[in-house]
């Protein structure tokens, strides 16, 4: 084979993002010289509907005019909930955790199906979404909230109807992470997780959604960066061949796309390197590799599977095949409905109505100290406020994959925005201590909890003291039994800081109906809970 020849085709398998909202030189290089097949978009991307469209229209259009017979695989992680690539201009919806809290798939068919349907007006063809993750560590700091529950069978279920959802919208689904990022404790942005679990545990739980998935037609797949000690104690999924050669190709019997995740992540970046990660993934049965950030990386990386081949270490049948796999997904892309576009403006009203919907059945009241149904009568509501604190907690350690968090001004202002004309204060928590008597002259005192363990501080005092006292679980539904301990008056888990559970939280302290359970058994409480009466 030619060098120009192994060089196309090595660009064909990567998936490479750049820093610009626009076509900067960055990406014209990578699609120009060195032939890359497959974008990824991140937020830094996406400034508006319009702007993405146009942007994606100048890749694609790039692309060709430099030689390329097919489009574009061009991709994002449009997880909804905290990890959201949409601009503002588009509806979002509740993440995966908050739709397992409706208990019902409906409403994942219908947020993936609306989903897919803004991503491919957009120009994105590929979602890299749902996780299949099943979140059996309260400590994850990774998944968490981005997995549907704890139980593998409503993970599985939830994950199918959004992975159909997805496709009928003519967008490409990708579950992730396999063979499962559920139960670790280590960000692998950060390090290298490790899982002790033997095989028969793993079929029973991680491996159950993407089996399930597999078996509906599940196209594309993404890897995990852990070693999993039972299956290979010496490389990460993504770069071992027993785990994605035998166990995902032969035991599992997938015959799609097999993805890396971003081999920029420390946990491949700190280890054996981006360069040999791309060989090493390719050898392990890997058909595209990502590397998502820095253009050397990515040099570095097509560089070092160029390298790999002439000097005989990685053989180009393999290339071909990953390639041949790539080709036959892109072939399965519909023309785009251009027709849609003219539906934009009903689109985005049913997309406001859908969200509206989910957020309020997943919802999750979990306790009210207030008013217990009695015989004399329903749950009280909470009275109409003028002043409303909202207090944050402190030390909260980011989603790394939900890209930079301004919690604190967002929740804010998305609470003013649904209570009009209300004063709404925020303070830390030692801000609030220190103000104790000023914060308790304040009609409500709403705590916003988005740690995974336990506050440092001691807020039972403001939470006991104050009559209409409650804490919204924006990040994890784990820490409900503390809040409870510590004398909240009510305890909502929202499960996401996002507007429209703010909003759906707003609407339940003033009378509306939440509908939401439990999806992840919580210390003393069963997967199904509701605390509060209806």
């Amino acid at each position: 084979m030619m060098s120009y020849d192994l060089r196309r085709l090595i660009g064909q398998l990567m998936v490479c993002g750049f820093p610009s909202p626009y076509v900067d030189s960055h990406v014209e290089q990578l699609i120009r010289e060195y032939h890359v097949g497959n974008v990824i978009l991140f937020s830094r991307n996406i400034e508006s509907f319009d702007s993405t469209r146009h942007l994606t229209q100048q890749l694609q259009q790039l692309a060709q005019d430099s030689g390329q017979t097919q489009p574009l695989l061009i991709c994002t992680d449009q997880e909804n909930g905290m990890v959201s690539r949409f601009s503002k201009d588009v509806p979002g919806f509740p993440g995966n955790m908050a739709l397992g809290a409706t208990g019902d798939d409906k409403w994942a068919y219908s947020v993936g199906h609306m989903t897919g349907a803004f991503l491919a007006l957009a120009g994105i063809n590929m979602n890299l979404a749902p996780v299949l993750d099943v979140n059996n560590n309260p400590l994850n700091p990774v998944i968490g909230v981005r997995s549907f529950g704890d139980n593998p069978k409503r993970v599985a279920e939830m994950g199918v109807a959004m992975i159909r959802g997805l496709q009928e919208s003519n967008v490409i689904a990708c579950g992730k992470h396999f063979p499962g990022h559920g139960d670790t404790h280590v960000d692998s942005h950060r390090d290298l997780p490790r899982i002790p679990h033997h095989l028969g545990r793993m079929k029973r739980i991680e491996l159950h959604p993407f089996e399930q998935a597999i078996n509906q037609g599940l196209p594309a797949i993404m890897t995990a960066h852990i070693v999993f000690e039972q299956l290979d104690a010496d490389y990460p999924a993504t770069l071992s061949p027993k785990v994605l050669q035998g166990l995902l190709r032969e035991t599992l019997g997938f015959t799609g796309v097999i993805t890396t995740d971003c081999l920029e992540m420390q946990a491949i970046l700190g280890t054996v390197g981006v360069g040999q990660g791309a060989v090493m993934a390719l050898l392990a049965g890997a058909d595209m590799i990502m590397v998502s950030h820095h253009f050397d990386l990515q040099i570095e990386a097509m560089n070092a599977i160029y390298d790999a081949v002439v000097k005989g270490q990685l053989p180009v049948a393999r290339l071909e095949e990953a390639y041949g796999r790539i080709q036959r997904l892109k072939n399965s892309l519909r023309a785009p409905l251009n027709a849609l576009e003219d539906r934009l403006p009903l689109l985005r009203a049913q997309a406001l109505d859908l969200q509206q919907d989910v957020s309020q059945h997943a919802l999750t009241c979990l306790y009210d100290g207030i008013g217990l149904k009695t015989e004399l009568g329903p749950t009280q509501d909470f009275p109409i406020p003028q002043k409303v604190a909202a207090i944050f907690d402190t030390g909260a350690s980011p989603m790394i994959a939900a890209g930079p968090e301004t919690v604190n001004a967002s929740v804010v202002q998305n609470i003013q925005a649904g209570l009009l004309g209300v004063e709404v204060r925020g303070f830390s928590v030692n801000e609030a201590l220190d103000n104790a008597e000023e914060v308790l002259q304040y009609d409500w005192l709403i705590y916003l909890s988005r740690t995974l363990s336990p506050i440092q501080q001691d807020i039972s005092p403001l939470l006991q003291s104050h009559p209409y006292s409650v804490v919204w679980l924006l990040r994890t539904p784990y820490l409900f039994p503390l809040f409870k301990e510590m004398g909240a008056k009510r305890i909502y888990a929202l499960y996401e800081n996002t507007p429209w559970m703010i909003h759906a939280a707003l609407g339940a302290l003033l009378g509306q109906k939440t509908w939401g359970s439990l999806p992840v058994e919580v210390k003393h409480y069963p997967r199904g809970y509701q605390g509060c009466a209806s």
